[in-house]
């Protein structure tokens, strides 16, 4: 069996630079709204996911590197296919409405989302992984997964980065605005959709810091919500609020220059995904999406968009310079002969295409870097700019109608990041992934995919790794041009938020100096 265990613990002050922490106080967050009704089985957008984290918590968490932490679980074993995986659960912890956390209600959580009519978006990663029926305690503390095939990978996801699977009592019914029951270190005060959301400490939260100190340090936090990002830093800059978890560099330079801000740079593992349905008559022929990708200069992109300080990508999810121990990958440069070719070998001296794009972050200033480079080689792209909301509309299940990021011929879809490339490829490169703009389904990738998973040998793993990745690269079902860095923004005496780099952001070390 292999086994997993460590205590939860953070980087102290000491470690990190900041100054020693100040208990009390209250901080003011500003998020794009919830495009749900804070719904933490259904939820899929940052408004949602970030509040919901500082209510509710995971068995795994992730670390700033994405490493895996100990957070409801203490440790973990697997057999040796890693097809049954047993979870130790932490003792002590209580929910907010002061009922005991406990294996029944960990296997009361992933029954629901697992049930394909429960709404749930963890089955994009869960679905041909963990079925109904396949949780069970075992004792008080003790819940064993049995999974429908064996996978290596299984920890990750389960993790912070399915943002669903938090831990809910077994009795949860719905409404969390109306029953807002976790085990985090806050608790919900009011809740105004689309505008405000306030949260006070947790008192009986369970955690501590590794000075022994209870968690969390603030009383309160109040999160205001804004969809426009010029919006939200124009609040940072006014000091109307504390922090923004999540700016994108096209703002970004005001908030650098500011001498009472400071901008936090993660590297990221998340993506602007670029999406070819391959559904759609014209992206069947994969010399076209092909073509597409010769236009792209990587390099100028990440110059334009992030300062230069993002990953490039090479259109498969193995990079060694983001995921370590990903086999080598084969760069791919702008090359508009290759395109030219590519387009005439498959029969068509121009193409006509439509980008579909939410006005969100980046998104806009992609697409329209896009369109100029794919100019040159004969491709033509109209851009169709969506309001946020409307791009993400629907469940993403087909069953409350269409949603454009699923439905459209050509899109751009922002991923926060994954901490493994299997996780991304098990979201939205698989026939069972409920996230998958570009409906691709390839055999050999699918075949090639489950040994890789079933597999614990580096050497092998290696070997399929490299497999997939040019399996995955050749087809271009999707782009991938590069891996977000992230910025993070707050007045400089907040520190110790939390979270690997990207919109993750957990606040139960956070505190306020004077």
């Amino acid at each position: 069996k292999r086994m997993i265990s460590s205590v939860v613990e953070s980087n102290s002050p000491s470690a990190t630079g900041a100054p020693a922490p100040v208990k009390g106080g209250s901080l003011i967050g500003v998020i794009p709204p919830s495009l749900t009704d804070l719904d933490p089985v259904a939820m899929r957008d940052q408004g949602s996911i970030v509040l919901i984290m500082q209510l509710c918590e995971y068995l795994v968490d992730l670390d700033d590197t994405n490493a895996l932490v100990p957070r409801l679980a203490e440790s973990w074993t697997s057999s040796d296919d890693a097809s049954v995986w047993t979870f130790h659960l932490r003792q002590g912890v209580s929910f907010t409405n002061g009922r005991p956390f406990e294996a029944a209600d960990v296997v009361a959580t992933f029954e629901r989302l697992t049930d394909p009519e429960s709404g749930s978006s963890a089955l994009s990663v869960l679905t041909g992984v963990l079925s109904p029926g396949g949780s069970e305690a075992i004792d008080t503390h003790t819940v064993r997964f049995t999974l429908e095939r064996p996978y290596v990978d299984f920890p990750y996801l389960i993790c912070t980065s399915n943002y669903n699977a938090v831990m809910l009592p077994r009795d949860y019914a719905g409404d969390f605005v109306k029953s807002p029951v976790g085990t985090g270190p806050f608790v919900l005060k009011e809740y105004s959709a689309g505008q405000k959301c306030t949260m006070v400490r947790n008192p009986t939260y369970w955690g501590k810091d590794t000075a022994g100190s209870q968690l969390p340090y603030l009383d309160q936090i109040t999160w205001m919500m804004v969809q426009d990002g010029s919006a939200a830093n124009l609040q940072l800059q006014s000091g109307a609020v504390d922090f923004q978890p999540q700016v994108a560099f096209e703002d970004s330079q005001a908030l650098l220059d500011d001498p009472n801000l400071r901008v936090d740079v993660y590297p990221s593992s998340g993506i602007r995904e670029v999406a070819f349905n391959v559904t759609s008559h014209l992206w069947k022929d994969k010399r076209l999406r092909q073509a597409v990708a010769c236009c792209l200069d990587r390099e100028a992109i990440n110059e334009v968009l992030y300062d230069g300080r993002s990953k490039i990508g090479y259109d498969t999810f193995w990079e060694p310079t983001v995921f370590a121990g990903s086999p080598p990958s084969l760069p791919r440069t702008q090359n508009y002969d290759k395109a030219k070719a590519l387009l005439a070998d498959a029969g068509r001296s121009t193409l006509d295409v439509k980008l579909t794009v939410a006005d969100y972050l980046e998104n806009l200033q992609l697409a329209r870097l896009i369109r100029d480079q794919c100019r040159p080689a004969g491709v033509n792209i109209v851009i169709e700019l969506m309001s946020y909301d409307t791009f993400y509309a629907g469940s993403g299940d087909g069953r409350d109608g269409a949603s454009p990021w699923l439905d459209t011929e050509l899109c751009i879809v922002e991923w926060g990041g994954r901490p493994t490339p299997g996780v991304y490829a098990q979201a939205m490169l698989l026939p069972t992934s409920t996230w998958s703009s570009s409906h691709w389904h390839d055999a050999e990738f699918v075949r090639t995919f489950g040994e890789y998973m079933a597999t614990a040998d580096a050497a092998e793993r290696s070997e399929l790794a490299a497999k997939l990745s040019a399996i995955q690269r050749d087809e271009a079902p999707i782009l991938v041009a590069f891996y977000v860095s992230q910025l993070r923004a707050q007045q400089k005496n907040v520190y110790g938020i939390q979270g690997p780099g990207s919109f993750y952001c957990v606040m139960r070390e956070s505190y306020r100096t004077a």
